[in-house]
């Protein structure tokens, strides 16, 4: 993974800039800047795999999509993201195809310390652009 990010000030959300050299890593960044938010970090030696297969018409769109997957396995299947194990990133014909490997676990309340709940993934600031060499976006989380 050759990205970073930075929480920035954001009122009553949860915002961090991130930057990557490539879609697949913007994403795998991003996904990392999902748990920080939600989880303090753990590590397990039983981590099983999930499969994540999405498409949309744009990037941002996509990037949504999968953050709000992450979230949905957490709060509504229980099931908590630990790492990315494979991804692509696709673009062809006006669209774009993500298909992810992840590991993770249930929640277990013994292991897993929670620190706040996203309420919601959103478009607000989001705008990937490219510059210096870098695929750069906001993603603001409402909380």
């Amino acid at each position: 993974m050759t990205g970073k990010y930075k929480f920035i000030d954001h009122t009553a959300d949860i915002a961090a800039e991130v930057s990557a050299e490539n879609y697949n890593d913007l994403f795998i960044v991003s996904a990392y800047v999902w748990k920080e938010s939600v989880v303090e970090d753990f590590s397990s030696d039983k981590l099983e795999e999930n499969k994540i297969e999405i498409s949309d018409r744009s990037l941002e769109e996509l990037l949504v999509h999968f953050l709000s997957e992450l979230n949905y396995l957490l709060l509504v299947k229980g099931w908590i993201f630990s790492e990315v194990k494979e991804i692509s990133v696709e673009e062809s014909e006006n669209q774009f195809a993500t298909k992810i490997k992840i590991l993770g676990e249930p929640v277990d309340e013994k292991k897993h310390e929670l620190k706040i709940e996203i309420k919601a993934v959103t478009f607000h600031q989001m705008n990937i652009k490219y510059s210096d060499g870098k695929y750069k976006t906001r993603i603001v989380f409402d909380i």
